[in-house]
């Protein structure tokens, strides 16, 4: 008997995984631990501290639809990108008032009965973001303005895009959502909610990359640097297919066609709607945009 148990004992089964992994017919997938992460003596955790943030909501319009689910984590990273601290795990449940659609439900196992009188703890969800350096979010264009929306004490802060701001096929990887991407690093995980969301993510930012460095201290250096805005208002009649073509997407409150570009390619896209979109006749107009207000709600 206690040759079985050795035989299934963390130590043992963890030996066992390592053995397997060195095949590479094999590969080894671990279940992702908590992310927990205590200052060593005589490290200093840098210059910045940032909140991992994520929701699940009853649907993907931040105007019609409500958050039900608010995970958050602070932790603290070095000058490498290198995350050397890390704060209590915060995760909250809210009642939106009305019904959670069946998908939802399915997605995330949340139901009516789950949230029924839950609501989220403004004064300490919200000091949590504005007292951060930066709020990161896998998909920050969805998640900012809902978390914003709900919590205007947190509005305006500076944002992290991790699946838009780290180029993944660069570094080796087949983007296609976090659980991909965490399966990449050789982790897994079950449940699709919001806490848990948190942990993966970052579990994948304190990922280092081929090239060096790590993917938070990428998309931070990424998102940090000043890009511009150009809004194609009253744009020709005829030109939707070249602008969808080129990347452009509709903003449908301010009606107008718009693109987000680096300062390096400002100069040939401006020339380029100039000449392409409005034959010579026209300009867009174009506005600076910082990682204080890239991925908020288009307006």
């Amino acid at each position: 008997m206690s040759d079985v148990v050795a035989l299934g004992s963390p130590a043992a089964m963890d030996a066992m995984a390592s053995l397997v992994d060195r095949d590479h017919d094999f590969r080894v997938l671990r279940r992702m631990p908590p992310m927990r992460r205590t200052l060593a003596p005589g490290v200093r955790p840098g210059m910045l501290a940032g909140c991992a943030v994520h929701v699940e909501t009853t649907g993907g319009d931040p105007v019609d639809d409500a958050i039900i689910e608010l995970a958050l984590q602070r932790f603290w990273a070095d000058a490498e990108g290198r995350i050397v601290m890390t704060g209590r795990p915060h995760h909250w449940l809210e009642d939106p008032g009305r019904p959670i659609p069946p998908g939802v439900t399915r997605l995330t196992g949340l139901a009516e009965p789950d949230v029924v009188g839950r609501t989220i703890m403004d004064p300490v969800a919200g000091s949590l973001i504005a007292d951060a350096d930066f709020v990161v979010a896998y998909d920050a264009s969805s998640v900012r303005p809902f978390v914003e929306k709900r919590l205007p004490l947190a509005a305006g802060r500076p944002w992290v895009c991790a699946m838009c701001e780290v180029g993944w096929r660069e570094n080796g990887f087949e983007d296609g959502g976090l659980p991909h991407l965490l399966v990449q690093t050789g982790m897994f995980y079950d449940a699709h909610r919001a806490s848990t969301e948190v942990t993966a993510l970052l579990h994948l930012l304190d990922h280092p990359l081929p090239f060096g460095g790590t993917v938070l201290g990428t998309a931070v250096e990424t998102t940090a640097n000043p890009s511009w805005a150009i809004d194609v208002v009253a744009a020709p009649i005829g030109t939707t297919n070249l602008l969808e073509g080129r990347g452009y997407r509709w903003n449908a409150d301010a009606r107008h066609w718009w693109k987000e570009v680096s300062a390096t390619a400002f100069d040939d896209e401006y020339e380029w709607i100039v000449v392409h979109v409005y034959g010579g006749t026209s300009k867009p107009r174009f506005r600076s945009v910082t990682w204080c207000e890239r991925h908020s709600a288009p307006g």
